[in-house]
């Protein structure tokens, strides 16, 4: 017999077979260039204590960007991928404004010269005095970022 169709429910059948897909305005921002600036379905995104993922009509707030993958999803075009290094965020109104430091494309992310990057981070890590905090956190940021360049470009 199969399951019960959507007109045995009192809907048209043109109206059952696809919601209208909800939207918001996304921009991101760096300070040399605005990268993005359209209407998404969906973004999910690093933030400083974990992955954060959006949709249309979430809570407004502002957060501070962490290291790794940006996903953003469009109605029209897909996804959109890029590796992010930090900044900070703010959802107003349905609109998501990302103010990177850093953001890279995925699609040209090179793995040979992000494990380049992640190999001279680790050993600049290992020369660093223990005393200079200002510089380790700095070398260990750009750990993360190599990191995360090394796998995403792997994995592509």
């Amino acid at each position: 017999m199969g399951p019960p169709r959507a007109e045995s429910f009192g809907v048209p059948a043109e109206r059952s077979r696809r919601a209208p897909v909800s939207t918001f305005r996304c921009a991101i921002v760096t300070p040399t260039e605005q990268v993005l600036d359209e209407d998404v379905t969906e973004v999910e995104f690093p933030q400083w204590d974990g992955q954060r993922g959006l949709l249309k009509s979430a809570a407004p707030f502002v957060g501070r960007l962490g290291v790794g993958l940006l996903r953003i999803r469009t109605a029209s075009d897909g996804d959109k991928e890029y590796l992010l290094n930090g900044g900070f965020a703010e959802l107003h109104d349905d609109k998501l404004v990302l103010l990177a430091d850093e953001i890279m494309a995925r699609d040209t992310l090179d793995a040979a010269e992000a494990r380049k990057r992640l190999d001279a981070a680790i050993e600049a890590l290992t020369q660093a005095g223990i005393h200079d905090l200002e510089a380790r956190d700095r070398l260990d940021r750009e750990r993360q970022v190599a990191t995360a360049a090394v796998a995403l470009s792997s994995n592509g």
